[in-house]
């Protein structure tokens, strides 16, 4: 079921890239050779788009906020290493208690798993309330890592009880191709022309008639995403300006809060 009538599908996706490559709009028509080539622009255009470039004048590319879930690890007594979710890619600040009923906990800082071992080592404390945790890679028995590759989290020291742990991660996206033609794209209507620039410009690079003309209507398209979803993390209200740093000697009777306007 689609969730939004304006939202990108696969199939509208498949259709744009097809069209693009002037094999006609019906991909379930085509040759299986087109449709691989079909597919296998969409997947590079999937992941230029879910991993941007870095725009003008900025040194990292943007992380997406529907790219970043909330997942929670629950404790058990006696046990240090938890598996993460299997979409995995990395996590976002702090794990902290997921409510009041765990107590009023301090943030279980994410440290390296060298860090961790090493307070294990100069510490007595065996078990206890989590106060530090790292995050690496499941290693299979044979001492390989697992591909595709899975996530553990371990905590320091040891859980003693059953601690409810919430924690804000970015996840990976499975493969969409393997799904029907009415799956939703990651990102909703608000960025489906940007998703669409992205596979179009990577079908350029395919074809030998490399004017990059839709790169360039990529990035425009990428700096208008990137604009809306940082004004999805913004708050509209700062706090109170308590530095008078708009006038020393002006005597304020109005709140003084400052608003952000979008």
């Amino acid at each position: 079921m689609r969730d939004s009538l304006l939202s990108l599908t696969l199939g509208e996706l498949r259709s744009e890239v097809s069209r693009f490559f002037q094999f006609g709009r019906d991909y379930d028509g085509l040759p299986s050779r087109e449709k691989a080539d079909v597919d296998a622009c969409v997947r590079r255009g999937l992941r230029q788009y879910l991993s941007p470039p870095p725009l003008a004048g900025e040194a990292e590319g943007h992380s997406w906020t529907f790219l970043r879930p909330t997942g929670t690890v629950t404790t058990a007594d006696g046990t240090a290493t938890y598996a993460m979710p299997n979409d995995f890619g990395g996590i976002v600040g702090s794990i902290t208690h997921q409510s009041s009923s765990d107590g009023a906990y301090r943030p279980i800082e994410v440290t390296s798993m060298s860090a961790l071992r090493a307070k294990k080592q100069s510490q007595n404390l065996s078990s206890g309330r989590p106060e530090i945790a790292a995050i690496d890679p499941v290693v299979t028995a044979a001492g390989a890592v697992s591909y595709p590759t899975r996530f553990q989290l371990t905590l320091w020291p040891t859980p003693d009880a059953a601690y409810t742990l919430e924690f804000q991660y970015i996840a990976n996206i499975e493969d969409i191709t393997t799904r029907g033609p009415e799956t939703p794209l990651p990102g909703g209507q608000q960025h489906g022309e940007t998703l669409i620039a992205s596979c179009l410009a990577i079908g350029e690079s395919m074809t030998e008639n490399n004017r990059f003309q839709y790169m360039q209507i990529f990035m425009q398209r990428l700096a208008a995403s990137v604009s809306l979803d940082r004004r999805l993390q913004m708050p509209a209200n700062f706090g109170q300006n308590a530095d008078n740093s708009d006038g020393i000697y002006r005597v304020r009777r109005t709140s003084s809060r400052v608003n952000y306007t979008t």
